[in-house]
């Protein structure tokens, strides 16, 4: 009985041998066939379209470089231009102030001197000589204004009008 015991043991040691062998040359070939799958192509490029790509990639630089440049002046450019035209129009707004404190000015004047009268003609009069200067003052200030505005486009469209000759001069070179 020990054989029949023993060759019983070495028949299960050779199955469980040959289940792990077999286990082991299955989980290989496995890995063996998913690095395959999933594998990088090895193949070579051909030494044009290399060199192709890197003139390309090259080109691209450049122009990214060149449109950077371009862009970062434009802003600057345009900063100037606001900034002029934000100092301009906070001129027109301080004359309008200027404006106003004069008409207040006027009228209380105008009330102060109707509070003397003794005539409706009087009254009349001084009116009348009211309208005549507000009227006056508001055409000298409507042309005042409009050489500020007239200043302000031209002073905002000055560094776009560079950019623009400039960037049609670099055209005609190319």
């Amino acid at each position: 009985m020990a054989t029949t015991e023993t060759k019983a043991r070495a028949a299960k040691a050779a199955a469980d041998t040959t289940a792990k062998v077999t286990a082991s040359t299955a989980k290989s070939a496995a890995n063996d066939v998913a690095d395959a799958a999933f594998a990088y192509p090895q193949f070579e490029v051909p030494e044009m379209f290399r060199s192709f790509a890197e003139q390309g990639l090259t080109q691209t630089r450049d122009a990214y470089a060149r449109m950077k440049a371009a862009a970062e002046e434009t802003t600057d450019i345009m900063e100037e231009s606001f900034e002029t035209t934000r100092d301009n129009v906070r001129e027109v707004q301080f004359k309008a102030l200027d404006v106003a404190k004069e008409n207040a000015d006027a009228t209380f004047e105008l009330v102060r001197k109707l509070l003397t009268v003794t005539s409706v003609a009087d009254a009349v009069q001084l009116q009348t000589a009211y309208a005549r200067e507000r009227f006056e003052a508001f055409v000298d200030y409507s042309k005042d204004v409009q050489t500020t505005w007239t200043k302000v486009g031209a002073e905002a469209a000055k560094p776009a009008r560079v950019l623009f000759d400039r960037a049609l001069s670099q055209a005609k070179a190319a």
